[in-house]
Formats: structure tokens, C-alpha cells, sequence
């Protein structure tokens, strides 16, 4: 804008409506109006005036049909320029051969995968897909007959770019090893003995009362199961029973009485792991405040390292 003064207004419109997001700079009659990842719902006309005491004046851009296209086929074209070389990863379920872009539209742009020159579909194997900021190939139980030179075509309106890795040699061996190691990784995770779920922090209970306590533990093959009451194991006689019911661990606690209060803990272990699941037991008298009781059995529980 110019043959402005101090009073001139700038305003930005879209759709006839007025939007808060232009930028108007009076030093250099500059304004701006900035669209941060376009989309197609920014489609429509947009509109610029200034205008003071001595009249108004317009301008119109008309960000629709052809000319929407070819800022998007522009955009592709930048996105396709912006991609970085193809790099190799190993992951838990395969191998990964990815490139990064700073911008990614299915619609304006199009990407083709080839091995050996042969051109990739996805399948069982193999799966292909994009995100926003990338193009990447996965190759799932990878085997000796996936190693080769793997080419990404990505086309921009009339504008092609290809990007070339091969997966051989150290690369495959490098990536498989990775795979491997993230898939054993995977697999003592599922496996491992847990504690899922259904302990509370705390159990407060009044005595003479019967406390039972339930969780949920999970592992393959099935974890041994222990419990400890201040870091010692728990005799189960007399009043103390657990009983275990598929993935389900109670203890049962007959008549409690203040000796009972403590921290206690359930310990499953198998072969890949180990894991306990803690609850604080806090046991009251007839006529005391469990509050109160429950902070003091906090108080006497050992700290832990």
C-alpha cells in the first residue's frame, strides 16, 4: 500500500469476512497474510483494503480453481525438490527405507516404490505410506530375496525425482540385526511377568474385619507369584490364604488387627522378567479415625531404595 498515513487501515478479508491473521507493516506498506500448511479449505477470495478519511481501495486475489492448483502443483514440486536421501532402519516389525520432505500432498503428489527396478505393491510383506513430513517403504520378516537396490519415484505435476538405497551387503546385515534385536526386545516386553492391574496405593480397613485384595498379573509362561509384607515373604497360615484363579491373585486376610499394617507387595517372576505391584495396609481400631491411622502406618513403613 502506499500514499498511506497514520490513520490508513489495513484490513484483510476472506470470504467477505475479516480475519485476524494479516500482518500490516505502515513503516513499509507491506502486508502479509500467512496460510501455514494449505489445505483446501482455505479455497476462496481473498481481500485486502486500506482505507482513512479520504476514501478506500481494494485488492482481490481469487485463490480458487487453476490458480489453487497451481500453487499446489508448486507446492509439490518443493516438496518433492525438499526430500532427503533414502535412509535404512531397522524396526521391530522389519525394514524400514524412508525419506524425509518438508511437505507431502497425496493429491498433487505421487510416489511409486521399485526393487530391482521392478515396481513395488503393497502386501502381506510389504506396505507403503506417507505422512505429512515423510515417504517411507516397509518391509516386513524381511529375507535374503528383499536384498537389492531399492529406488522412490516421486512425481510433481511434470516434475519427477528419483532416490535410490541399496539393501545389501552391511546395510541389510546392519538393519536385519537391528530388526532382530528390537523384535526380542518386543517379545520379553508382551511376555514378561506383570502386575496389570487392581491394587490401590492404599487399604485401610477396620480390625477384626476380612480384607481381601485382588490384581491382575499377566506373563508367558505363567509367573510365579510371592508376597511380601515389609520387603520379607509372606507365611500363608492361619489367617493369611492367596488364591490364584487364572490371570486373577487374591489375598485374603482373616480378622485383621494392627499387626497387620504394613507395606505389602506381589512379586511375579518368569523367565523374562519381574515385576511387583505394592499396597500400602493401614488397619484401625473401633472408634479411631482411619485418617489419621493410615497416615501414621505411612510414617512407620521403612523407606525403600
Amino acid at each position: 500500500a502506499t500514499n498511506t498515513k497514520k490513520e490508513t487501515r489495513f484490513q484483510w478479508f476472506f470470504q467477505k469476512r475479516e480475519t485476524p491473521d494479516g500482518q500490516y507493516d505502515p513503516e513499509t506498506g507491506v502486508g502479509t497474510l500467512c496460510i501455514e500448511e494449505l489445505s483446501k479449505e482455505d479455497k476462496g477470495i481473498y481481500r485486502a483494503t486500506v482505507s482513512d478519511d479520504r476514501g478506500e481501495d481494494d485488492t482481490i486475489l481469487d485463490l480458487t480453481g487453476e490458480a489453487l492448483d497451481a500453487i499446489f502443483t508448486e507446492l509439490g514440486r518443493i516438496g518433492a525438490l525438499s526430500a532427503t536421501p533414502l535412509k535404512i532402519q531397522g524396526t521391530e516389525e522389519g525394514i524400514r527405507i524412508f525419506s524425509k520432505v518438508k511437505y507431502f500432498d497425496i493429491e498433487y503428489m505421487k510416489t511409486t516404490w521399485f526393487h530391482k527396478e521392478k515396481r513395488l505393491e503393497s502386501g502381506d510383506r510389504i506396505r507403503a505410506g506417507t505422512t505429512l513430513d515423510e515417504i517411507w517403504l516397509h518391509i516386513l520378516d524381511p529375507k535374503d530375496s528383499d536384498k537389492g537396490k531399492y529406488t522412490l519415484e516421486i512425481a510433481a505435476g511434470k516434475d519427477t525425482r528419483e532416490l535410490s538405497a541399496d539393501l545389501s551387503g552391511q546395510a541389510f546385515d546392519d538393519a536385519l540385526a537391528e530388526h532382530q534385536r528390537l523384535k526380542a526386545l518386543a517379545i520379553i516386553e508382551k511376555n514378561r511377568a506383570k502386575v496389570v492391574r487392581g491394587l490401590p496405593d492404599v487399604a485401610t480397613i477396620m480390625e477384626d474385619k476380612t480384607l481381601c485384595l485382588t490384581c491382575v498379573i499377566s506373563g508367558d509362561p505363567t509367573p510365579e507369584i510371592s508376597w511380601l509384607k515389609n520387603d520379607q515373604p509372606v507365611t500363608f497360615l492361619d489367617r493369611y490364604r492367596m488364591e490364584v484363579r487364572g490371570s486373577e491373585v487374591t489375598i485374603t486376610i482373616e480378622r485383621v488387627s494392627s499387626e497387620d499394617s504394613g507395606r505389602y507387595g506381589v512379586f511375579v517372576k518368569n523367565k523374562y522378567g519381574s515385576e511387583t505391584g505394592q499396597v500400602t495396609i493401614s488397619v484401625f481400631k473401633h472408634g479411631e479415625e482411619a485418617k489419621v491411622l493410615e497416615k501414621r502406618v505411612q510414617a512407620e513403613v521403612p523407606p525403600v531404595v
